[in-house]
This record gives structure tokens, C-alpha cells and sequence, in this order.
């Protein structure tokens, strides 16, 4: 009994050695930056003098700062275009390519990740180019194809900014998920699409009853992943249109740089931060029971 019990405090000691770094990063690059931001909301601050003491004056500010809820709102509009646009069309790229090309699965998914490889500010860049009201690709293949009525200055235009922004940000994020996808539907068994064949299912049939319910798993951390991104995405919008024009295509983190850096009032911008934080623990708890309980009920589908 003594040996057993000798054995599992040396076993929890290990344990907690090997955890010990981990831990220490969490602490030192997580937890206290998050308090420090907590503590930092409470003051009105330049960044140089002394900071004063405002108690919940910055969270009042932030509830009437309908500049910040718009920003919040397309947030949200990010998250809801990304589980669409990267995390279900990937899987249906991926079922694809392991499914009905499979010989040319290793190249297409080669295009796939070149944009995941390369930097978000090259990407942002690459497409301030394309869409050159003058001289981007995307006006003239308008042209080329006789829809010159459609032409815009799509990141100077209140009505087109956002949706622009969107569309790059699926671009960049697509192959990643594709990737994972890819992985999943490999590992659902041969023998159930051959048992569905046998039965006279088709490739829409063997996607929505085989492949979704038996890789719903990995549906479920991919959208939890790509909310979570999208709900702290700067870089793209930062370098594309930061958040312009007229604030037409902000959200919650340009909007922080902008009252940390533009404006100097670093409580405030701390108050956003803290906010930001928070609303998106509680927009990833949320999604993540929302598709825990789809999933429960994934085997209506089939």
C-alpha cells in the first residue's frame, strides 16, 4: 500500500514538472495580461501621466459607444460568414478530394495552402491590388466579361468594404480547413460508403448521411476554431481598409488600436480589450453547446 501510494506522488511530481513551463507561459503571457487589462479599465489613461481612477466610467462609455457595437455586429457577421464560407464549404471541398478526385487530391490541395503559408500582410496587400478601383484584377475581369456596371472602388465604398474584407478572409483561411478536413473524412471507414453504395446511395446522399454525421467532431472544433478566430481578427482588416472607410468596415480589434494608439486612451482600449475578451469566451461557449447538441441529433440526418 505504501509502495502505491510512494509511486503516485512521485508520479504527480512528474507530472507537475512537465506541466510547470506550460503553466508559468499561461500565467506570465495570459493570465496576467488579462488582469492587468481589467485593472487598466478602471482609468483614464494617455499612456504618460498618471492614470485616474474612473471605477466603471470606461464600461459606461462602451455601452453607449455604438461604434463599438457595430464593430461587435460585424464581428459576429465574420463568424457566422466563416463557419459558411471556410468550415462547411471546406468539408465539402475536402469530401471532394478524397472522395471523387482523389488522384488529384495532393495538387489541388496544394493551391488550397499556399495562402495559409503565406503572410496575412502579403495577402492583405496582394489583395489592395486586386481590388484597385484603376488597375486590379477584379475590375478588369469585370470588364473582360462585359459587367462594367458592376465596377467599384471596392475597399473605398461604405456599401462594399466589408463584404470585401469577407471574401479575402475566406480566401486566406479556406486551405487550413480544407486541410483538416481532409484528415477526418480519410478516417471514416471504406466499408460504410461500400454498404451505402450497395444501397444505391449517391455522392449527396454518402456526404449529408455518412461523411457529415461521422466527422461532426471535427465540424465542431473547426467552427469553435474559426469563431474564435474571427472574433479576434485584425491583420487582414488592419492592412486592407482599417476599418474605413467612415468605419464601414470595423471591428472590435481595429477599433482598439485605434483608441490605444490613434487616440492615446489606453483605459479605454484596455476596456475594449477586456470586453473583447470576455464576449468571446462567451460566444465560443455558446457555439460550442449549440453543436454539441446538433451533433446529438446527427444521426436524425441519416
Amino acid at each position: 500500500m505504501s509502495a502505491g501510494i510512494g509511486f503516485a506522488k512521485r508520479y504527480n511530481r512528474a507530472a507537475i514538472l512537465f506541466l510547470s513551463p506550460a503553466l508559468v507561459f499561461v500565467f506570465a503571457f495570459v493570465a496576467y495580461p488579462v488582469a492587468y487589462a481589467g485593472w487598466l479599465s478602471l482609468f483614464r489613461w494617455d499612456g504618460a501621466s498618471a492614470p485616474q481612477f474612473l471605477a466603471a466610467g470606461n464600461f459606461v462609455r462602451l455601452a453607449g459607444d455604438a461604434i463599438f457595437w457595430q464593430a461587435l455586429f460585424r464581428n459576429i457577421l465574420v463568424a457566422l460568414s466563416a463557419i459558411v464560407l471556410q468550415v462547411f464549404l471546406a468539408l465539402a471541398i475536402a469530401y471532394c478530394l478524397v472522395r471523387i478526385v482523389p488522384a488529384f487530391s495532393r495538387i489541388f490541395l496544394f493551391f488550397y495552402l499556399v495562402p495559409v503559408m503565406v503572410s496575412e500582410i502579403c495577402i492583405g496587400l496582394l489583395w489592395r491590388f486586386m481590388y484597385n478601383p484603376y488597375f486590379g484584377l477584379v475590375n478588369a475581369a469585370l470588364s473582360a466579361i462585359g459587367l462594367d456596371s458592376l465596377k467599384r472602388g471596392w475597399l473605398g465604398e461604405s456599401a462594399t468594404a466589408f463584404s470585401a474584407v469577407v471574401v479575402v478572409m475566406s480566401f486566406t483561411y479556406l486551405g487550413l480547413y480544407v486541410l483538416l478536413f481532409v484528415a477526418a473524412v480519410r478516417n471514416v471507414p471504406e466499408g460504410v460508403y461500400e454498404a451505402a453504395e450497395i444501397d444505391g446511395a449517391g455522392e449527396f446522399r454518402k456526404f449529408f448521411s455518412i461523411t457529415m454525421p461521422m466527422v461532426w467532431d471535427a465540424v465542431r472544433a473547426n467552427s469553435l476554431l474559426a469563431i474564435i478566430g474571427s472574433l479576434k481578427t485584425f491583420s487582414l482588416v488592419f492592412v486592407l481598409t482599417n476599418g474605413g472607410p467612415n468605419h464601414a468596415s470595423e471591428v472590435v480589434s481595429t477599433y482598439l488600436y485605434k483608441m490605444g494608439f490613434g487616440s492615446f486612451e489606453m483605459g479605454y482600449a484596455a476596456t475594449i480589450g477586456f470586453a473583447q475578451m470576455v464576449l468571446t469566451a462567451l460566444g465560443a461557449w455558446i457555439a460550442f453547446r449549440y453543436l454539441k447538441r446538433v451533433g446529438a441529433g446527427a444521426g436524425a440526418w441519416s
